[in-house]
């Protein structure tokens, strides 16, 4: 499926999708869901400790490795769903709101993308800080936010856009991607680096930022500063080259190098 379909009038009679109390926590999550994860992250950190997988360092590395590789899959994941077709995700007065059912590029195959490449994000640091607080609390949690966040936009979608909507619905899952005919999907579009960087060069900083200090805090934790001071400083260095990336797109973008017509529809 490509293009994007003529709002339609809203209307006051959209049939309920979902039970009452999940549209309104997903209000509530919506309006700020931009400082959620930096909050509840922060709040992490101070009221929680970071744990080795089942108390074996050997496999708490593995463990880590597999966390990291999930957060950079969903930051990968972001990054070429805003590539290919991005949808403006600001709301207007901290509400859902949108001009476009856009159908096209990943959104053919999921949904939700954006909302998964999140989860997967949130669900690769819970497993590097390795504490079961993690598992059974704070990923949960995130999973609750997203599907009440969904919610509500599934219920403001289906007044606005109607029949529309609910075709999409029934043709696309509403977070798991189904890849068949991916590549017909994407006839017609080019990945647009540029826009990609400019929309996401936050999430990617945030991100990599998170993962070093936790595995840096990690360390310290555990193993203390005399066992593993070289280490943890080694790891500090990298940080000089994420804020150099940062500093050199915030620096690119307000000067308007990161421009780039918009992808073209077939």
């Amino acid at each position: 499926m490509n293009g994007n379909p003529t709002p339609a009038d809203p209307g006051p009679a959209s049939p309920p999708l979902h039970p009452r109390w999940l549209v309104t926590s997903g209000n509530f999550f919506f309006r700020f869901r931009n400082a959620l994860f930096p909050v509840v992250f922060a709040v992490v950190l101070l009221l929680f400790r970071p744990a080795q997988f089942l108390h074996s360092p050997s496999l708490d590395r593995i463990a880590m490795s597999i966390g990291v590789a999930i957060a950079l899959l969903g930051q990968a994941f972001r990054l070429t769903v805003i590539g290919y077709a991005y949808i403006k995700r600001g709301g207007r007065d901290g509400r859902v709101y949108a001009t476009d059912l856009v159908i096209a590029g990943l959104y053919a195959h999921s949904r939700n993308p954006m909302y998964a490449g999140n989860f997967l994000i949130a669900c690769g640091v819970g497993v590097v800080f390795g504490s079961p607080w993690m598992y059974f609390l704070v990923i949960p949690f995130f999973a609750y936010v997203y599907l009440s966040i969904t919610a509500t936009e599934e219920q403001y979608l289906l007044g606005r856009f109607g029949a529309s909507f609910e075709a999409y619905m029934r043709q696309v899952n509403r977070f798991i991607p189904d890849f068949r005919g991916l590549r017909q999907s994407l006839q017609g579009y080019r990945f647009q680096w540029r826009r990609a960087l400019s929309k996401d060069h936050g999430t990617v900083f945030a991100t990599l930022t998170g993962l070093l200090v936790i595995m840096m805090w990690k360390l310290y934790w555990i193993y203390g500063w005399d066992a593993k001071g070289a280490e943890i400083v080694r790891l500090g260095w990298l940080f000089i080259p994420l804020l150099a990336f940062y500093v050199v797109i915030r620096i690119l973008k307000r000067f308007g190098r990161l421009n780039e017509p918009q992808a073209f529809g077939g």
